[in-house]
């Protein structure tokens, strides 16, 4: 059988700053027809950069080696025509977070349109009609609404659909797919992944999935691909890779997959953190007057307590109010109801109250990245809250900055760096010590996880628990990712539309969920 994609003794390398950079490594696969193959490795093994090469997506700063194919044709990385025939045409990309692909500054009719009439001659009437196909086949209701719509105005899942349908726009042989849903939650990425699935059998496509996440892999993948540090160190048909794995390294992602839970907490511990009936509204006005018309019901009526040395759960789709709740426990918005935190009533401390409460409450953010200074050292970040909150000397400053580095896993000698000096997981143990420092009771982790490969996953969710088990700590972890709060949780809160759900013990919830609602959340991490 020929293959739709072939490629050959791969190498791809980069030169920054004078300095030579080995990204792939003579690396050889094959996508055939109607295929589904998957790179899988973590974080800087050289998945995105061979997927990009396939199309000649490196730039001019990448020196590209090898042969590529596509239904036979070799890729010629400088005919620069040939190349625009190819992509979008022949090969189509879908990209992890669809904001940064999609033109904030048009419409999703434009944008459709355009990567139409790159490939095809159509004249206005049938332009419209085939957008307006394109986007029943990938499932958007409201069509004409959608069309005229921005995309800040649609849902991730909304905009991850429109990438879908802008990449089969024209009929592709092979659709590169790299972490289409790792920014989603459960219910949306299952969705996402069955329209994937439908897509490539209606229109007899070979797909290229780039992922870390083994679950996807197992549950799409025909073939699957390994990736360490710019090789493919096993390669072979996906379920004997996962049941007979051959290289250690492979072993080692599968044996990531899988964390046992957490260890019981004491059974004298006390309430640290208790929420009774909180509720969030947002108003909505209208008119010259902004007179309120409405509510956003963001958070209604949120009650349940958190021990010393106990992981609360919470898990539930986008705007289910996750993150809300976190907002409204560090009194980061106004709330209705009551928070009490070590005793005290929350909304009603005063400002210099509220600080000092703070250095025993915090937070660690999903995107590292995004939360930390990049005009800032490591040192400098960590030491932050101690300046704030604390009065140590600088001298004591800097051994408690060493000291924390040494617990959270970083290497002190690094703490002169900057933030972009750091990998994704390195970035989130700085955020991690820059909470941890303070030695705080209680700290609330909004997604912590979901941009981490699966391997740093485990490493994250292993130095959380070693943490708590270590200082007795209480964390409130929010996720989407159920694998992951399994792991870490004593108990779970199952959050809908600004609503508690179900709340009960963790393994309880697992095993015989009550609600609906929560049988759907499993049932679309477990497809």
């Amino acid at each position: 059988m020929k293959p739709i994609l072939s490629v050959k003794n791969l190498d791809i390398s980069f030169v920054q700053d004078g300095v030579y950079f080995e990204a792939v490594n003579n690396i050889s696969f094959q996508v055939n027809k109607g295929e589904t193959v998957a790179l899988v490795g973590e974080s800087g093994s050289g998945k995105s950069v061979t997927a990009l090469s396939t199309a000649a997506l490196l730039g001019k700063a990448a020196s590209v080696n090898g042969v590529v194919t596509i239904d036979g044709n070799t890729v010629d990385q400088k005919d620069e025509r040939a190349l625009q025939r190819l992509r979008g045409g022949q090969v189509s990309f879908i990209f992890q977070e669809p904001m940064t692909s999609l033109n904030p500054l048009h419409t999703i009719e434009r944008q459709l349109s355009e990567t139409i009439l790159l490939h095809q001659n159509l004249n206005k009437d049938r332009l419209r009609q085939n957008c307006i196909t394109l986007l029943e086949k990938v499932g958007i209701t409201d069509i004409e609404f959608r069309l005229k719509a921005y995309p800040h105005q649609l849902s991730g899942g909304q905009r991850q659909r429109v990438m879908i349908a802008m990449a089969i726009a024209n009929h592709p042989k092979i659709l590169i797919a790299d972490e289409p849903t790792t920014a989603l939650d459960v219910t949306i990425q299952a969705q996402i992944l069955n329209l994937l699935a439908d897509l490539k059998k209606e229109f007899g496509m070979s797909m290229l999935f780039i992922t870390h996440d083994l679950n996807i892999v197992r549950q799409i993948a025909d073939r699957v691909c390994v990736m360490k540090a710019g090789k493919i160190v096993e390669q072979g048909i996906t379920d004997s890779v996962f049941e007979k794995p051959k290289h250690e390294y492979t072993k080692k992602l599968l044996k990531a997959v899988s964390v046992s839970g957490p260890k019981p907490i004491p059974a004298h511990s006390e309430v640290i953190l208790r929420s009774q009936d909180t509720r969030v509204w947002f108003p909505v006005y209208r008119g010259f007057l902004k007179r309120t018309i409405g509510h956003i019901k963001a958070l209604n009526s949120a009650t349940f307590d958190v021990k010393m040395g106990e992981t609360l759960g919470i898990v539930g789709e986008s705007g289910s109010g996750k993150s809300t709740i976190a907002l409204a426990l560090m009194r980061l918005i106004d709330f209705e109801g009551e928070i009490n935190f070590d005793g005290k009533d929350i909304g009603l401390l005063k400002t210099r109250e509220l600080r000092r409460m703070r250095s025993d409450m915090q937070i660690v953010f999903q995107d590292p990245f995004g939360s930390l200074s990049p005009r800032m050292t490591c040192a400098q970040i960590i030491s932050e809250g101690l300046e704030v909150h604390q009065s140590e000397s600088s001298h004591d400053t800097q051994l408690l900055v060493d000291d924390v580095m040494h617990e959270v896993g970083l290497d002190p000698a690094f703490k002169n760096r900057y933030p972009h000096e750091f990998s994704g997981g390195q970035r989130q143990r700085i955020a991690i010590a820059r909470a941890m420092v303070l030695k705080p009771k209680i700290v609330i982790l909004d997604e912590p996880t979901s941009a981490l490969d699966r391997t740093v996953q485990f490493q994250i969710v292993k130095l959380l628990k070693k943490l708590q088990e270590k200082y007795g700590l209480a964390y409130i972890f929010i996720s989407h990712d159920l694998a992951v709060i399994r792991a870490m949780s004593h108990r779970i809160l199952v959050m809908k539309q600004g609503d508690i759900v179900e709340n009960g013990y963790t393994e309880e919830i697992f095993r015989e969920p009550k609600e609906a609602y929560t049988r759907d959340l499993l049932l679309a991490a477990n497809s």
